[in-house]
């Protein structure tokens, strides 16, 4: 049996006395880094343009002024537009919305969408997850006398569009202390400073506490980093959820099946970011804006059996490009490259991204993956990253041959018209080459210490859960425990996951190993193995018992059984 990882990276070698604090340790954490304190939220003043914002928002509320809240289709795109109008709405402003189409207009704001604005009416567009590098679009509203205000949390260009305002923490002229919010994080701090013109005190808290449930969503969907303010707001905005109001939230959790259990991040990243996330994948994302601001349960229920059609949709459409995309690369030998640079001419654009998450996945290396899905003689793309290499600056690096191009350090986007392609590829390959080194892109594990067989369990799990809840920066511990008896294998969910009973030497455990099903027939019963896991309560038929979430699993040096 060949582990999927080749090196595990203990952290913490040797004993411990607490899981909690070798975990912190090996994060660079203190306890006070997690703490639940509302303390730890940052005066959103400190964010540059905040007071020029807040007087034009204010000033186009009383004023009656037409509103047009320009978001993006992401789960953070539209949790963020989600949070500016159901404040407008509270407060009686002329406010509608817009949000691009994937397949027209792509990502962001672009003059044809400031026309749709204006004619809508607007006289104020607000952005919402854009606008910091929509230098036409916002030009094109000057030139129509409409005002602009972005709010984003994209890494800005060396310049900055001539809106009325930017709110942005990653502007490099702002001094608001934590860089890591999401989109939806920085909206909230928008309405957070826009409340107190409008609402008391006592209305002020609880109207901020009810929008927690939007931005713990788009927070975790964002993948932002798990620390500071934006724990201390998924936190609570977990607990918001598990008994949010808001019938569109509560027919989603209900087509997801999460109902009956504890909102965490992996049931936002799993479940219920994927189902809004496929609106604008495959239809409209209006669909997923519609379903949050929904009122009406019966409403509620239809599109959230709508979204959910989209995503088994959009898993069909994954797993085939993903087939595809994985035969390109070994048919031709990609994967002797540092970097892979592929393209299809009719995968769907709404999956782009995903089949370069798994190519990364499989073949641990950078992957830039477009597609041709509009026949314009253009492919657009996304691109996903592996071994410390910058994938954005990468693409600034030959954004001499695209059209466009945009994104973070891990993931971005780009369109490169078909002449420029093959070039487009090589150069590439040869930055990879040159600036990434075998050794990164060796697959590591990074486990944090290994597990005495008598801590697999759920006083651990509650220890864990005073940690959580975790994403990047503050990652969900991973641990090994060694020489475990396989008990019993079997393949499970149309032979998809490998589920385990083993034996640690102190209890029996349940192990599930998620898209590993074929590796049934490497296992027999009485076979000693290694594992990497993390650890969850898992509830069935009214009982909890503590299982294993393996992530990658090695024979013993006993072997075979």
């Amino acid at each position: 049996m060949d582990p999927k990882y080749p090196i595990w990276n203990i952290r913490h070698k040797g004993d411990y006395h607490s899981i909690a604090d070798v975990i912190l340790k090996n994060r660079s954490l203190t306890i006070e880094d997690l703490t639940d304190s509302p303390d730890i939220l940052n005066d959103p003043y400190l964010m540059k343009d905040m007071p020029r914002i807040v007087e034009r928002i204010s000033e186009a509320i009383h004023n009656k002024e037409r509103i047009v809240v320009f978001g993006d289709y992401d789960v953070d795109g539209v949790t963020s537009t989600a949070v500016l109008l159901d404040f407008f709405d509270l407060v009686g402003a002329n406010a509608t919305f817009l949000l691009p189409d994937r397949f027209r207009d792509g990502y962001g704001m672009k003059p044809p969408g400031v026309e749709r604005a204006y004619a809508n009416g607007a006289q104020l567009i607000v952005t919402a997850d854009n606008g910091i590098s929509a230098f036409e679009a916002v030009e094109t509203a000057n030139d129509a006398g409409i005002d602009v205000v972005v709010i984003d949390h994209h890494h800005p260009q060396d310049k900055l569009p001539d809106a009325l305002a930017l709110v942005n923490p990653n502007r490099a002229d702002c001094e608001y202390p934590f860089k890591g919010l999401a989109a939806v994080g920085v909206a909230f701090k928008v309405v957070q400073a826009l409340a107190p013109e409008f609402l008391s005190d006592s209305e002020r808290r609880r109207y901020l506490n009810s929008l927690l449930d939007l931005v713990a969503l788009g927070t975790v969907a964002d993948m932002a980093p798990m620390v500071a303010e934006n724990r201390l707001l998924t936190r609570k905005g977990m607990q918001v959820l598990n008994t949010t109001e808001r019938p569109g939230l509560q027919a989603l959790k209900a087509v997801a099946g999460t109902t009956n259990r504890p909102v965490d991040t992996i049931s936002i990243g799993f479940f219920l970011g994927p189902r809004i996330n496929s609106a604008g994948r495959l239809s409209s994302a209006d669909l997923a804006l519609d379903l949050l601001r929904c009122q009406n349960r019966v409403q509620a229920a239809k599109l959230a059996e709508e979204l959910n059609g989209l995503n088994g949709e959009r898993q069909t459409l994954q797993n085939d490009g993903i087939a595809e995309a994985e035969r390109m690369v070994e048919d031709n030998w990609l994967d002797q490259h540092r970097i892979l640079v592929v393209r299809g001419e009719d995968w769907h654009l709404g999956v782009v991204g995903l089949i370069a998450g798994r190519l990364v996945e499989k073949f641990s290396r950078p992957a830039l993956v477009c597609t041709n899905f509009r026949k314009n003689g253009i492919y657009t793309g996304s691109a996903r990253t592996a071994g410390g290499y910058n994938i954005v600056e990468a693409i600034f690096r030959v954004s001499d041959l695209l059209t466009e191009f945009g994104g973070h350090a891990d993931a971005a986007g780009f369109s490169v018209p078909a002449e420029n392609y093959l070039e487009f590829q090589d150069r590439l390959i040869a930055d990879a080459q040159a600036r990434l080194s075998e050794d990164a892109l060796t697959p590591q594990l990074e486990v944090d210490v290994a597990l005495k067989p008598s801590d697999i369990s759920l006083a651990t799990v509650d220890t864990l859960d005073t940690l959580a809840p975790f994403g990047s920066k503050n990652e969900l511990p991973r641990f090994i425990t060694r020489n475990c008896r396989i008990a019993d294998a079997r393949a499970i969910g149309r032979g998809a996951h490998l589920k385990l009973s083993v034996d640690t030497g102190a209890d029996l455990c349940d192990a599930i190993w998620f898209r590993q099903g074929e590796r049934v027939y490497e296992l027999s019963v009485g076979d000693r193995v290694d594992l990497a896991f993390a650890l969850q309560a898992n509830t069935w038929q009214g009982r909890t018992n503590v299982q294993m979430l393996v992530e990658d699993m090695r024979l013993s040096s006993s072997g075979k059984g």
